[in-house]
């Protein structure tokens, strides 16, 4: 596998498009297809936002920290173990009760479910390996598929969506742990 279709496949698990689908309401537009593709766009591009602060800040904040980036990968895979066993276990990245229309797009489509801890901690863990542009690319491909399962959520996927999450959410965890393994071995 190339080094860049691995870490698309790292933000697909870190990101967990079938989650983050399962944890905004079929409801949350009040029914209007128009209403959830510009949520589903707009916390998409918070996202971005979010993902591109980390990436490109990712150096500086270690060093500002003094933070090795080999024990941060440890760090970041204790967290990416965290998020992908509660989605193992179920099947969601969290339940958040939120008012419907425009305002999901910021609480919690684009913070906390698109730019989540695990994908966060992921891109400032990925970025100073191999490089902010990169990371990014591969970012961008989980985040617009989310986006795309959130705005176009058949209400009769909900069960494909569940296992798919909770499968999504084992690879997840076996990530985290090449990243403990990896970190620990550097040190």
């Amino acid at each position: 596998m190339s080094d860049y279709l691995g870490l698309v496949v790292v933000f697909l698990a870190a990101i967990n498009p079938a989650a983050v689908a399962m944890a905004m309401p079929a409801d949350s537009a009040k029914g209007d297809t128009r209403v959830r593709w510009r949520v589903a766009a707009a916390g998409a591009g918070l996202a971005v936002v979010l993902y591109s602060a980390a990436t490109f800040g990712a150096e500086p904040l270690l060093d500002w920290l003094q933070i090795e980036p080999e024990s941060f990968r440890v760090a970041a895979g204790v967290v990416m173990a965290t998020v992908g066993v509660y989605a193992v276990w179920s099947g969601r990245l969290g339940d958040y009760a939120q008012g419907a229309g425009m305002q999901a797009f910021l609480f919690p489509l684009g913070l906390p479910l698109l730019a989540g801890p695990a994908g966060l901690i992921a891109a400032i863990s990925y970025s100073v390996d191999d490089g902010a542009g990169k990371t990014l690319g591969a970012i961008g491909v989980g985040v617009i598929v989310a986006a795309v399962l959130v705005a176009s959520r058949p209400a009769k996927a909900a069960s494909a969506l569940d296992a798919v999450a909770r499968i999504t959410g084992a690879l997840l965890v076996a990530v985290a742990a090449g990243l403990i393994v990896s970190g620990v071995r550097a040190i």
